[in-house]
């Protein structure tokens, strides 16, 4: 795997050293950014891999910067919040971040989380390409693992990763219902913690939303109680 670039966006300079150290350790590439104004304004410029993104910045707040960067882009975004309420998290994720970790945290499960991102996009996708079928299709809705694009007739949807892995999965087997927690755990590869917002559900709400702004509706169905499947 090449070396992957992270930018950091976190105000508070002793813990965004503290975790530039732990990071530069797994070979990343580590941009710090204490203010919303500055990495948005390096965004513009340079190409980032993923971005850990603080919430309460001194100038602009992280769900803004977030829902900035998803104007343009698909990478993946990691919120770092102090905010430990529910409906912190979901908003994060309602506009379009692909995981949260809560403050304080250890530096070994950012870097898990990290990982995940990284193996997801990297690692598991080029197994897949490897592999005969790298295409999946179902009713005119066509997701492709080599160009990690998607379509329904010629018009192209854009998923973030972590939307687009979510999709892919439910292609595999039309009319399959798969479990909530069983989709988390192959997606993120880790459970979902009791306390903790299942993104599985935020995700599949961002999908539906961008399939619905083209006319295309029912075509993840919600199975109450159990999970969610693509209509075959």
């Amino acid at each position: 795997m090449t070396e992957m670039k992270i930018m950091l966006v976190e105000d508070d300079t002793n813990l965004a050293e503290l975790i530039k150290i732990y990071l530069i350790s797994e070979n990343w590439e580590i941009s710090i950014f204490h203010t919303g104004k500055e990495a948005l304004e390096e965004f513009e410029k340079n190409k980032y891999d993923l971005i850990l993104l603080d919430i309460l910045l001194p100038d602009i707040n992280g769900f803004e910067i977030c829902k900035k960067i998803r104007e343009t882009s698909t990478m993946p975004i990691i919120m770092l919040t102090a905010l430990e309420d529910s409906f912190h998290r979901v908003q994060g994720l309602n506009i379009g971040a692909d995981d949260y970790i809560v403050k304080p945290f250890e530096p070994s499960e950012l870097i898990a989380r990290i990982n995940s991102h990284f193996r997801r996009s990297y690692v598991f996708t080029k197994n897949i390409v490897n592999t005969i079928n790298c295409d999946r299709e179902v009713n005119n809705l066509k997701i492709s693992i080599k160009t990690h694009k998607v379509y329904y007739v010629n018009i192209e949807i854009e998923l973030t990763p972590k939307e687009f892995d979510i999709l892919w999965l439910l292609m595999e087997e039309p009319g399959k219902v798969y479990n909530m927690d069983d989709i988390h755990y192959k997606i993120w590869g880790e459970k979902v913690l009791e306390n903790e917002v299942n993104p599985v559900m935020v995700h599949v709400r961002r999908i539906r939303s961008k399939f619905e702004k083209i006319g295309l509706k029912s075509v993840i169905v919600t199975v109450w109680g159990v999970g969610y499947k693509i209509n075959g």
